[in-house]
């Protein structure tokens, strides 16, 4: 929207009015057909609203339609554009809260604008902490649209602990403007979830899927959670909230899978993809967990190469934890070769997946000028050490 800046973030003052019955009404409206998108909607809005409201409007509408990707309830709630990019989704939230179980009293750190914090208020009192009086009162509002309650408190997580049986941590991964991936890179950092863990013993500490685990200088589970084939978020569970070495979960499946203490997670060895047989994708938050030996095992499936997270077997297996793609042919990659080869097998659509592989699947797709009537996917990947094409259905 070249009108409103993305990064806008309302005052005190048009926060107050964005949850008045007239701020409600303008946004209403605006969502309906009146929207502020253009000089000249923006200047019929101003005959009747101050720029500032028109403005403070108009961004929260657009990060509605934005959050209905992670919030049923997205257009009754209250965001920033960076408070909404680093909440947890409904779904992931849900699935996390229900490990609290029947904890009654949850302090809830860095809480944004709750998003966690909603979703613990279904079974558990939550105190929602974060520096920014803002937020806090976004997710006052925003617990209360779902029916719920967060007692909200003003604080730095380096500090302001309340009372609580468990905690839920939500470190800043934006302290310094770009997003960061490391924990020793976000606030708070290792040093003070470190003091946090020993007062509370019991929590969950939100972390980017790309951070070392090893680094991390307390014990604790690591779930990579996945939402939709995406893995969207890695959790550190201590105390009595930690179950296991290493785990994942597919949403919104609600599948789990788990590496107890001691279990080995090396990969079985490798066995040859065959055509008749069955690949399997495992799901990134399984590779991310580095699991892929331990599903590999469960199910009697093997990967097709030592370092490739790819699995064979004779038969579909039947889990969210993987894609299952029958084989219908496999060839050493030629680009020359392959034209002669998807015609013989009268392939017209083509899905592309490469891993292990150089080239950008559109690219192989224009030059490959499919003409054929069957659709079909299209692996293209290194084993032991040469590129390999494996044509397959879903």
């Amino acid at each position: 929207m070249p009108w409103i800046r993305e990064d806008r973030v309302p005052t005190p003052a048009e926060l107050a009015w964005l949850q008045s019955p007239a701020g409600r009404a303008a946004c209403q409206a605006m969502a309906g057909g009146e929207p502020a998108d253009t000089p000249a909607a923006i200047a019929h809005w101003r005959r009747t609203l101050e720029p500032a409201q028109v403005a403070a409007a108009w961004n929260l509408v657009t990060l509605r339609v934005a959050a209905r990707a992670k919030f049923t309830r997205a257009d009754e709630m209250l965001f920033d554009r960076v408070g909404l990019e680093q909440a947890s989704d409904e779904v992931v939230a849900a699935h996390k809260a229900r490990r609290f179980g029947p904890l009654r009293r949850v302090a809830d750190l860095c809480c944004g604008i709750g998003g966690d914090a909603v979703a613990l208020a279904a079974a558990s009192d939550v105190v929602a902490v974060d520096w920014s009086a803002l937020r806090v009162s976004m997710a006052e509002h925003n617990a209360r649209v779902y029916g719920r309650q967060v007692n909200g408190m003003v604080g730095d997580a380096a500090f302001d602990w309340p009372d609580a049986e468990a905690v839920h941590v939500d470190p800043d991964r934006r302290p310094g403007g770009p997003r960061r991936h490391q924990a020793e890179e976000c606030s708070p950092g290792l040093d003070v979830l470190q003091r946090i863990v020993d007062h509370y013993h019991e929590g969950a500490i939100k972390l980017s899927p790309a951070t070392d685990f090893e680094a991390l200088p307390f014990e604790a589970e690591i779930e990579l959670i996945s939402h939709h084939d995406e893995c969207k978020q890695a959790v550190a569970w201590t105390g009595r909230l930690r179950r296991a070495q290493r785990s994942a979960t597919v949403l919104p499946a609600g599948e789990s899978i788990a590496a107890t203490a001691g279990e080995s997670l090396a990969w079985p060895p490798p066995r040859p993809v065959e055509p008749g047989g069955v690949l399997f994708e495992p799901d990134p938050g399984v590779i991310r967990a580095n699991l892929v030996g331990v599903l590999a095992r469960r199910h009697g499936l093997a990967p097709v190469d030592p370092q490739i997270a790819y699995l064979t077997g004779g038969q579909p297996v039947s889990t969210a934890l993987l894609h299952a793609f029958r084989v219908i042919d496999v060839m050493d990659w030629s680009l020359a070769k392959a034209r002669a080869w998807l015609s013989h097998h009268d392939i017209g659509q083509l899905d592309i997946k490469t891993r292990g592989f150089a080239g950008r699947p559109e690219d192989i797709r224009r030059r490959l000028k499919l003409s054929g009537r069957r659709q079909a996917v299209l692996v293209l990947t290194r084993l032991r050490e040469r590129p390999v094409a494996i044509l397959a259905e879903r």
